[in-house]
């Protein structure tokens, strides 16, 4: 593809080749985007013409590469706003708005996500997982991404919103479509209508007859005392349907990468001597898996860079989990490490609203896999890939 016309307020000097969407093995993968730290504190990457991403067609994106600028961006959203529209993908609620239109429908959603309504899901969600575990524990291995870990959450969410936990194949190609398909306009496109048509036969259903199901409590929620609409209803439930079926699964692949490669942490989790909260907190923060994108909103100055209204930006929250100003160590997983702020769910107004749900889904799986299967090792190479949620292609395990 031909280049665009590097932007007359972008310096030359800080214009690199990097391109997000990383394909390669997987222990290249953090280190590659740890590597942007050492080029510079704010960088230009280029583009070409037509190049997919959240923006559609543009000419470059900033990405800034020190922790306190990513945390600094991600919580001015009257800077840089969310207000974009993801090149084929339908408006979605609330991830697409700004405060304070973001906060009226956060504020709606937050009760139905909070700790204590996720604890009450626990048993059902371990006993899902335990049956996981029984398919695949006399088989000497599998593929833990492809068996476990998309099926996991999904079924996991597909149960709570109230879609047919039998159709989890079907949702996770879907999805699968939407996200980590680029180059296929068609597939994408087909996934988009039928992921659309899911969503719509869910909420006109549960309008007509509610259920005891999440997307029963939604519909059931005002928004300043009134009932929310269909195009509002379609634009939450779309959000949920994509993001509850993709940012577990990252973060339980990145996990058991990690311990299958690295036999000491395996037997300290197998064998208790770590908690397995602690595990799973430096586990995210080491593999935190987000390039969360967003357009500058006016003219202004930022990490001693001058950006104009409508330049593209990312925010690696890995290189914000990892920066080495904060963390000793940052590159390395310690699974006793005592202070540990990460960012692997976010920032700022956006931070994940599942966050409490992905949490106990992490500690289930490491609990429960550790009891039925403590040894187990990589059984091939495995690659990893980039993009605005970054994930594991495949994770062959033997044991």
């Amino acid at each position: 593809m031909a280049r665009i016309e590097l932007p007359a307020h972008v310096p030359a000097d800080l214009v690199r080749e990097f391109n997000i969407d990383y394909h390669g093995p997987l222990g290249a993968l953090f280190p590659t985007f740890d590597s942007l730290r050492d080029e510079g504190r704010v960088l230009w990457l280029q583009t070409s013409t037509g190049q997919p991403g959240p923006y559609g067609p543009v000419p470059g994106v900033w990405i800034f590469t020190h922790g306190d600028d990513i945390r600094a961006g991600l919580q001015q959203p009257e800077l840089f706003s969310s207000r974009f529209l993801d090149a084929g993908m339908p408006p979605m609620i609330p991830i697409f708005l700004d405060p304070p239109d973001h906060t009226r429908y956060r504020r709606l959603l937050n009760p139905l996500f909070t700790p204590a309504v996720v604890h009450t899901m626990e048993e059902s969600i371990r006993t899902r997982f335990v049956h996981l575990i029984d398919g695949v524990r006399d088989n000497g291995g599998c593929d833990f991404v492809a068996e476990v870990a998309v099926q996991f959450p999904t079924k996991v969410f597909t149960s709570w919103i109230g879609l047919p936990e039998d159709d989890t194949g079907s949702f996770v190609a879907m999805v699968q479509q939407l996200i980590h398909t680029n180059e296929d306009v068609s597939a994408r496109d087909t996934a988009l209508a039928d992921a659309v048509v899911v969503v719509d036969r869910l909420i006109r259903e549960r309008c007509a007859e509610p259920r005891d199901d999440l997307m029963s409590q939604i519909i059931a929620q005002p928004l300043d005392d009134r009932p929310l609409d269909h195009d509002e209803l379609m634009s939450i439930a779309f959000l949920l349907f994509v993001a509850g079926l993709d940012t577990v699964v990252a973060a339980l692949s990145f996990a058991f990468w990690h311990l299958a490669g690295t036999p000491d942490d395996r037997r300290a989790v197998s064998r208790g001597t770590v908690s397995v909260d602690d595990a799973v907190e430096e586990l995210l923060r080491c593999h935190s898996f987000l390039n969360s994108p967003r357009l500058v909103d006016h003219d202004c100055e930022f990490a001693g860079v001058a950006l104009k209204q409508g330049d593209a930006v990312i925010f690696p929250t890995a290189l914000a989990s990892r920066d080495p100003a904060e963390y000793d160590a940052a590159a390395e997983v310690q699974l006793d490490r005592h202070r540990n702020r990460h960012y692997a769910f976010g920032l700022g107004p956006h931070r994940c609203l599942g966050s409490h749900l992905a949490r106990l889904e992490m500690r289930i799986a490491l609990d429960e896999w550790h009891r039925r299967i403590p040894e187990y090792e990589l059984a091939g190479d495995v690659q990893g890939y980039g993009g605005i949620v970054m994930g594991v292609g495949a994770l062959p395990l033997r044991w």
